[in-house]
């Protein structure tokens, strides 16, 4: 068996809506598999290559389902494409986690069907906010509780053009969790609550771009912000210029915003230009 499975980039959190929202984007990771192999081969090619180490999120992926489903999974070729920037905050582990499941349920004759290998996914990364949509595409609003995932997608939203400043340093998702607060003040949730809201108000009534001004956070985005001294020299600089839109892309050190002047900024590498994908991950079979 041949195939090629296309997962999207997501973005995270979108500020406010910490561990709950996230966006699919058009740009994707392609991923080629071919069961005609001598043995398991894993490869990856393309722009960001030479940042992934190893393939152990692959590998765990592929035990976790055979212990789940209780099926072996033939030997496999897989050949990565990685066009989505590796601990930047862009989804590019999701992606790995996604495109393994689909490939896995695939070979194994598609023992789960479209919930479960989300679920399957979700307990995986540990959070549904880049997993759910990388599946599905859109803007997904989801709760994750360590047992039960529940999400609405929503598919037609339009927010323009979006610009990820991405800076020439990386940030692990695990360590930047670690240096949350484990309590936070009152005034910080209700700041959170009411943005959160305002944001799907504005969704619900098509006021896309206005939904955007509401992402303003107090729970988690300053203290990623300070844990890094290049995280911080970056975003001061980019909050210099005064934008109408800002929040980190998942847990950094990406930033989303709405700046056109993007000169002087230290540490910045490249400027992604993308919009929400309405499609979500995708698999298409050879003979």
């Amino acid at each position: 068996m041949k195939g090629l499975v296309k997962v999207p980039a997501t973005s995270a959190n979108l500020g406010a809506g910490f561990d709950v929202f996230g966006i699919a984007l058009e740009f994707f990771n392609v991923v080629e598999f071919d069961t005609k192999t001598d043995g398991w081969h894993f490869e990856n090619e393309g722009d960001y290559s030479h940042q992934i180490k190893d393939y152990s999120l692959f590998e765990k992926v592929f035990n976790e389902f055979q212990r789940l489903t209780k099926i072996k999974i033939p030997e496999v070729k897989i050949v990565q494409k990685c066009n989505i920037p590796v601990s930047r905050g862009l989804g590019s582990s999701a992606a790995v986690i996604v495109s393994a499941t689909i490939i896995a349920n695939q070979l194994t004759g598609r023992p789960l069907e479209e919930a479960e290998m989300i679920k399957f996914a979700v307990d995986i990364e540990g959070h549904p906010d880049n997993v759910v949509p990388a599946f599905t595409g859109g803007l997904v609003v989801s709760y994750f509780n360590d047992q039960m995932l529940e999400y609405e997608v929503f598919k037609e939203i339009d927010f323009g053009e979006l610009v990820f400043a991405i800076p020439n340093f990386q940030l692990s998702t695990e360590k930047m969790r670690k240096v949350l607060p484990k309590t936070v003040k009152r005034e910080d949730a209700v700041l959170n609550l009411k943005n959160a809201t305002q944001f799907l108000a504005k969704i619900s009534h098509g006021k896309y771009k206005e939904a955007l001004k509401y992402t303003l956070d107090e729970l988690h985005q300053k203290y990623r912000i300070n844990s890094s001294r290049k995280m911080k020299k970056f975003v001061d600089s980019i909050l210099s210029k005064k934008p109408e839109i800002f929040f980190l892309s998942g847990s950094g050190p990406t930033v989303c915003t709405d700046i056109s002047d993007l000169d002087d900024i230290p540490y910045l590498e490249k400027i992604i230009k993308t919009k929400i994908s309405k499609t979500g991950a995708s698999l298409e079979l050879f003979t």
